[in-house]
């Protein structure tokens, strides 16, 4: 697939997420639309917003962190819609859960007059019933996307279109942001935050619209004379690599929510940085992502996801240890914390496209629904842990807790990423010497390739062949 631009091409064609849009197929184009809304939604009820709102109602950390476990460990509930999805399809089983958990949130309109009635306390409880029946409606439905998105998404284009959903989540995520900044500037008041909320819900059930025009996504008992049962997850439970595959994934992602469970709170918290200016931080990350993901997406489909997996994770892993160089007090801090923040949204999300795609690229024609499930179990379980743990670590120990928590996902981070070399059969393989792994210069030579490839200047971002690693190349 050649990226090269031809001259006299309208400038906005030259933007990547409009080069990834049209370098895709029709089908799994079709998801984009719904995506763009569905992150606007997103953005308003599940982002940063969240935590800003339960802070202002002076919910405790402890309390937030369950908070943000109720979106990944209510996926468990993926392992009982087996039979749900091969009969009802996935199409069908979205637009109601969908639906569904737009209405349940609407709960979240009625903080302010419990609040003022009853406390704080009670409406903590709103804020955390209204929260839990939105990821519960969506833990549900959310077992179809991966079947349909094997159904319809071409392997030699799946790094493309995470890296293309990934963009437009990111542009919409710029754009929503920012206005969210502009909302809560120099303001707590309640209204406001419910403001974005009502954006969110909006957006929700237009993205209602955009389900139904995706194809596809009918039920396997409507194309086959026997459904998936729980029986396929017998297929998933012996398959060795992939349950290899499947565990350092999990604690790939673990590393990752170490960081995300606990960033937003110590720059509230600990940094003393306004809710507009957090989330102004937010949405330079977005932008980030934005400029680089496609690149990386290229990378994951010409030279493997397990040399991305261990780059991405290995710089993200970089930029959390950063954080503990951020101190509060000093004037500093406020600018210094823009790159590592940054740095860490962008590999972030590039460990996400290359993990992601690695699933697919693992899966099996028959039992997609277990192997699919599996991977949202796993996942889950290892994003909706660690913010328990994380906001129990921040209230005992206040600051030290914070240091502690960058620090299990930085080195953390740094040992996972090179089991990913391991356990992701996808990719060329290294062999690496106890001397080799211990010379200094590897490490420099790994971040200097990890820059040239965000940057763009990859062979893969121009649409050369496959760019095979040198022998010692991680």
């Amino acid at each position: 697939m050649n990226a090269t631009i031809p001259n006299g091409t309208p400038f906005w064609r030259r933007f990547p997420v409009v080069q990834a849009f049209h370098e895709l197929d029709h089908e799994p184009r079709s998801f984009l639309g719904y995506v763009a809304f569905n992150v606007v939604g997103w953005q308003c009820v599940i982002g940063p917003a969240l935590v800003l709102l339960a802070r202002r109602i002076d919910m405790p950390p402890s309390w937030v962190g369950k908070l943000l476990s109720f979106t990944p460990l209510s996926m468990v509930l993926v392992l009982f819609t087996v039979r749900i999805i091969s009969r009802v399809g996935s199409k069908r089983l979205m637009l109601a859960a969908w639906l569904t958990r737009n209405i349940l949130i609407c709960g979240v309109f009625l903080i302010p007059w419990v609040y003022g009635t009853w406390g704080p306390r009670a409406a903590w409880y709103v804020l955390m019933g209204s929260t839990l029946g939105f990821c519960l409606a969506r833990a549900i439905g959310a077992g179809g996307w991966w079947p349909w998105l094997h159904e319809l998404v071409p392997s030699n284009q799946r790094g493309l279109y995470f890296s293309a959903e990934t963009m437009v989540s990111n542009l919409i995520s710029v754009l929503v942001l920012g206005v969210q900044a502009l909302i809560l500037m120099n303001t707590q008041a309640l209204s406001r935050y419910l403001m974005i909320y009502a954006i969110g819900v909006s957006a929700g059930l237009i993205s209602l619209i955009y389900i139904a025009r995706i194809p596809g996504g009918k039920g396997s008992a409507e194309k086959q004379r026997h459904p998936e049962t729980f029986a396929s997850y017998s297929r998933v439970l012996s398959d060795l690599p992939y349950l290899r595959f499947l565990a350092v994934s999990a604690l790939g992602f673990s590393c990752l929510a170490w960081y995300t469970s606990c960033s937003v709170l110590y720059m509230r918290d600990a940094l003393g940085l306004s809710s507009g200016y957090i989330t102004a931080i937010t949405s330079a990350g977005s932008l980030g992502i934005l400029m680089t993901i496609r690149a990386w997406g290229r990378f994951a489909d010409q030279s493997g996801s397990a040399r991305a997996m261990f780059k991405t994770l290995f710089a993200f892993a970089l930029a959390s240890l950063s954080f503990l160089l951020l101190l509060p007090d000093h004037a500093w801090t406020r600018w210094a914390i823009l790159p590592p923040a940054i740095a860490s949204a962008v590999f972030n999300a590039a460990f996400n496209v290359s993990a992601n795609r690695a699933n697919l690229s693992f899966i099996k024609e028959t039992g997609v629904v277990g192997y699919t499930n599996a991977w949202s179990i796993f996942t889950s379980i290892a994003l909706g842990a660690t913010p328990i743990i994380v906001g129990n670590i921040i209230e005992a120990w206040g600051f030290d807790g914070f240091r502690l928590c960058f620090a299990i996902s930085g080195f953390g981070g740094i040992l996972c990423a090179l089991l990913c070399r391991v356990t992701v059969p996808d990719g060329e393989p290294v062999a690496l010497s106890v001397t080799q792994l211990i010379n200094p210069g590897l490490p420099i030579r790994t971040l200097a390739r990890i820059a040239y490839i965000t940057a763009g200047f990859h062979r893969s971002n121009r649409g050369s062949d496959y760019d095979t690693p040198g022998p010692h190349e991680p």
